[in-house]
C-alpha cells in the first residue's frame, strides 16, 4: 500500500481545525464554560489550537470514569476538551480516509454510514439470499481495546503514513492513553478497526468464508461447512495471537436453525428477527418508569433509542397494545425536540 505524506499541513489548517472545533462541541453546546465558548467562537479556538500544535502540544492526563452497563464495568478515560479532544478530531478528519482504504465492506462497528443497522442488514441478507447456510460461528475478542499492542499499532501506521510530524502526534495520543486503546478517546474506534484490518483480509482472502460480519470485536461467520469453520477458528486464533489478542473461551459453532444468532442487539431466526431479551426488557422498563413517574426527558431519550431498534422487527401489535397508550414515539420526539429548542434559545 502506498504511503501518504504532506498531511501535517492539512491537519493544522484553519479550515480543518474550525471543523474539528465544531465536531468536538457537537451535542455539547448545553454545557457551560470553555465548551460553550468554543461552540460560539470556533475560529478563535481553531487559531489557538493551531498555535499550540506548532509550539509542540503536550497532551494532558485523561480523567478516569467508571460506568456500569449490562453487568459490565467499563473504565473510561476522558481526555481534556481543550486542546486534546479538538486535536483528536483534527487528526481523524484527515487520516480516516487513509486508514479506511483497506477496510472490509462488512466491518460495521463505529463506521460512518454503517453501525448496527448495516450489521443487522448484512446478517438478514446472508440468511435470505443463501438458503444453503448450515452452520454459524460466533466469537468475540477478549478485552479487545485493553489488549491492543501499541507498538504493533504504531508500526501499522508507519506502513500507510510517511509524514513524521503526523506520526509523532499519533504516537503522543497512543502514549497518553496508557496501555491499549483507551475507551473514551474519539480516536480509539478508528484505530481499533485499522488494527484489525489484517484479520479481515485473512478471513476473506485465505479462509474464504462465505459470509462474514464484524462489529468491533464481535464476529459472525455463516458457512455451509462445519470443518471449514473449525479450521477458520484455529487460523484466526493464530493470527490474533500475533497481534497480542485472543478469542474468548465462549466461542461457539452450531447448526443454523437450532437456535438464533444473537448479534448487535438482535436475535436472528429463519424468516424473522427479534430484539435481544436484554434490550426488550430495557425497553419495557423505560415504559414502566414513564407510566409510574410521568414523562421525563431522560426516559424519553432512552425510549426513542429503543423504539428505533424495535421498528425493524415485527413489533407493531405489541407497540399498539402495550406501549402507545402510555407513551407514543411521536410524543417522546416532541418532548426531546422542545427541550433542544429551549436550550438553543437560552444559548
Amino acid at each position: 500500500m502506498k504511503r501518504i505524506g504532506f498531511l501535517y499541513e492539512k491537519i493544522t489548517s484553519i479550515d480543518n481545525l474550525v471543523l474539528a472545533v465544531r465536531n468536538a462541541t457537537k451535542h455539547k453546546k448545553h454545557r457551560r464554560g470553555i465548551v460553550r465558548d468554543a461552540y460560539n467562537n470556533p475560529e478563535l479556538y481553531a487559531a489557538r489550537v493551531q498555535r499550540i500544535i506548532e509550539r509542540g502540544i503536550v497532551f494532558s492526563p485523561p480523567r478516569m470514569k467508571t460506568r456500569r452497563e449490562h453487568n459490565k464495568t467499563r473504565n473510561i478515560k476522558v481526555p481534556r476538551f481543550f486542546p486534546d479532544q479538538i486535536v483528536h478530531w483534527a487528526i481523524m478528519q484527515v487520516i480516516q480516509p487513509i486508514i479506511d482504504r483497506g477496510m472490509d465492506r462488512y466491518c460495521c462497528g463505529s463506521v460512518v454510514g454503517r453501525g448496527t443497522k448495516a450489521a443487522r442488514k448484512a446478517v438478514v441478507k446472508f440468511i435470505k439470499n443463501d438458503p444453503k447456510i448450515k452452520y454459524v460461528y460466533k466469537a468475540d475478542i477478549r478485552k479487545f481495546f485493553e489488549s491492543v499492542d501499541i507498538g504493533i499499532l504504531k508500526q501499522k501506521f508507519r506502513r500507510v503514513i510517511k509524514d513524521a510530524r503526523v506520526l509523532k502526534l499519533i504516537d503522543d495520543i497512543l502514549d497518553n492513553g496508557g496501555s491499549g486503546l483507551p475507551i473514551g478517546y474519539y480516536t480509539s474506534q478508528g484505530f481499533a478497526n485499522f488494527y484489525l484490518q489484517t484479520f479481515d483480509h485473512v478471513v476473506k482472502e485465505k479462509l474464504h468464508i462465505n459470509h462474514y460480519v464484524r462489529y468491533a470485536d464481535d464476529i459472525v461467520f455463516l458457512d455451509r461447512n462445519k470443518r471449514k469453520l473449525h479450521r477458520a477458528h484455529e487460523t484466526l486464533t493464530r493470527v490474533l495471537r500475533r497481534g497480542k489478542l485472543r478469542i474468548k473461551d465462549d466461542w461457539q459453532i452450531w447448526r443454523y436453525g437450532t437456535r438464533p444468532i444473537d448479534f448487535v442487539g438482535y436475535r436472528f431466526y429463519k424468516g424473522y428477527t427479534l430484539l435481544r431479551k436484554r434490550v426488550f426488557y430495557s425497553l419495557t422498563r423505560v415504559v414502566r418508569k414513564i407510566k409510574r413517574f410521568g414523562v421525563r426527558l431522560r426516559q424519553c431519550v432512552r425510549f426513542i433509542s429503543y423504539i428505533a431498534r424495535a421498528k425493524v422487527i415485527n413489533f407493531k401489535r405489541y407497540y399498539t397494545e402495550r406501549i402507545k397508550p402510555i407513551i407514543s414515539k411521536g410524543r417522546a420526539q416532541k418532548i426531546v425536540s422542545l427541550h433542544a429548542r429551549t436550550l438553543q434559545a437560552a444559548a
